[in-house]
């Protein structure tokens, strides 16, 4: 024979699953909220890492201007003559002289849009 089930113990059947479903709704709704938290955080941690690479590529230029100019200077040291000339052309040139580290800075290529 078939089980009878009490019309009271189906509406608290229904009513115990009409919790259940909310609750999970809830979990899913959290669960896009955390995924597009996740999303945004790599897209920045992306940008943040460019952003290094980029100083760190720039320093490195900077760095062998300086030991360029170091050597020229080392070179020149017993010529005051020269040195000086080389002062007023490094004065004169400061323009160029950061057009210079930029060019010898190289460039990434675009990141792909995501």
């Amino acid at each position: 024979m078939g089980t009878i089930i009490n019309v009271p113990d189906l509406y608290e059947v229904h009513k115990k699953l009409d919790t259940i479903v909310r609750a999970l709704k809830l979990v899913l709704a959290n669960q896009e909220v955390s995924a597009k938290r996740e999303i945004k955080m790599t897209i920045e941690l992306d940008e943040l890492q460019a952003a290094v690479e980029e100083n760190t590529t720039v320093d490195q230029s900077i760095m062998t201007l300086v030991d360029g100019l170091a050597a020229k200077i080392e070179a020149l040291k017993d010529d005051p003559a020269r040195l000086a000339a080389l002062a007023k052309s490094l004065r004169d040139s400061s323009a160029l002289t950061v057009a210079k580290v930029l060019a010898n800075t190289p460039q990434e290529p675009p990141a792909p849009e995501v």
